[in-house]
C-alpha cells in the first residue's frame, strides 16, 4: 500500500521559562505519536502511517495537542469511520471453533456452502464493518458473477482488507488458494490471521501500510474494494501509484455509492472521475458491475 511523505522541517518551540531548554521537533513528534497509539482507537493501528500523519500535521505549525487531534481525525476519516462497531475478536473464534462441527468438516478445509451456522456467524461479524456490512445483501451473488468475468485464478491479494477476508466461504476459490491480505491494524490482521487457520484456508494478513509499503507477493487478481478515496484523503496522489506498484494483472476495484452517512448524490461519479482518467492514460481495459452499495470496476493492467 510507494515513497513516504516528504520529511517535514517542525521548528522548536520554546517553554514559557527563560532558562528552559528549546524543544526539539523530534521530541514533538514522539509526544505526538506516543499520544496518538496511546488512544484506544488507534492503539493497533499502523505506527508508520500514525507517525507520517503526526509529522504532516505538527509541518503545519501546529501544537503537539493540535497536531494530535487533527492526526485523530485524519485517522478516523480514512479508516475509524468504518468500524461500526468493536469486535471480540477472541469471543468472535471461540463463536466460530463452536460453528465449526465435526459434520461442517467432512468435505475438507473450510465449510461447504450449506453450513449455516458458520455463514450466519460470518454475516454477523462482517457487520461491523461498513464495508462489508452493505455487501451482506449481495454475497450469494457478488462473487459468482465477479469471478466467472475473470480468468482461472491462482493467487489473491486483498489491500486494505477490513473485514472483506471473511467473505472467503462465498467465493468459488479453492481453500488452498494463496490469499494475501493486508490492512492498517494489528489486532485485525491477528485475528484474521487466526480465522484462516480455524477455516483450513491457504493464505496470510499482514499489517501494512499501503501508502509506502506495497512489498507483497504476485498474484492474479488484487482486490480494492472502497480504497481508493480513503488513501486520496490522506496523500494526494496515492492512489494512481498503488494501481501502478501492485504487481497483479486484474484489479477489482469498487468505489461506494454513498456516503457513510448515507448521502448518495455525485458519489460515484466525484470518485470514478479521476481513476477512470487514469486507466485511460495506462492503456488498460476495465469493466463495471453496479450494486446498490458500490460500483465495481474490473481493471485489466495490459
Amino acid at each position: 500500500m510507494q515513497a513516504a511523505p516528504a520529511p517535514a522541517v517542525v521548528y522548536a518551540i520554546l517553554t514559557s521559562s527563560m532558562n528552559a531548554a528549546p524543544q526539539q521537533p523530534d521530541d514533538q513528534l514522539e509526544k505526538a505519536l506516543a499520544a496518538l497509539l496511546s488512544a484506544r482507537k488507534y492503539r493497533s493501528v499502523h505506527p508508520g502511517l500514525a507517525r507520517a500523519i503526526a509529522s504532516a500535521e505538527l509541518a503545519k505549525g501546529r501544537s503537539v495537542k493540535e497536531a494530535v487531534k487533527a492526526a485523530k481525525n485524519q485517522l478516523h476519516q480514512s479508516a475509524a469511520a468504518y468500524i461500526r462497531r468493536n469486535l471480540n475478536y477472541d469471543d468472535a473464534l471461540l463463536q466460530l471453533q463452536s460453528a465449526l462441527k465435526p459434520p461442517s468438516r467432512a468435505h475438507g478445509p473450510g465449510p461447504p456452502r450449506d453450513a449455516e451456522p458458520v455463514l450466519a456467524l460470518l454475516r454477523r461479524l462482517m457487520a461491523a464493518h461498513a464495508s462489508t456490512h452493505e455487501r451482506l445483501p449481495l454475497l450469494d451473488t457478488l462473487y459468482s458473477q465477479l469471478f466467472q468475468r475473470l480468468p482461472p485464478v491462482h493467487s489473491v491479494l486483498d489491500i486494505a482488507c477490513g473485514l472483506h477476508p471473511l467473505a472467503r466461504p462465498w467465493m468459488p476459490l479453492p481453500p488452498d488458494l494463496p490469499y494475501f491480505a493486508c490492512d492498517i491494524f494489528a489486532d485485525q490482521a491477528d485475528f484474521l490471521n487466526r480465522f484462516f487457520r480455524l477455516m483450513g484456508y491457504a493464505g496470510s494478513v499482514e499489517q501494512r501500510n499501503a501508502l509506502d509499503d506495497m512489498s507483497a507477493p504476485s498474484a492474479d487478481v488484487a482486490f480494492l474494494l472502497k480504497t481508493l478515496p480513503c488513501l486520496e484523503q490522506i496523500q494526494s496522489g496515492a492512489a494512481q501509484r498503488l494501481l501502478h506498484q501492485i504487481d497483479a494483472p486484474i484489479l477489482i476495484v469498487s468505489f461506494p455509492n454513498h456516503s457513510l452517512a448515507g448521502r448518495k448524490q455525485g458519489m460515484a461519479q466525484h470518485h470514478t472521475a479521476s481513476f477512470l482518467s487514469q486507466i485511460e492514460k495506462a492503456g488498460w481495459q476495465a469493466d463495471s458491475l453496479t450494486y446498490s452499495s458500490e460500483l465495481i470496476y474490473i481493471v485489466h493492467k495490459t
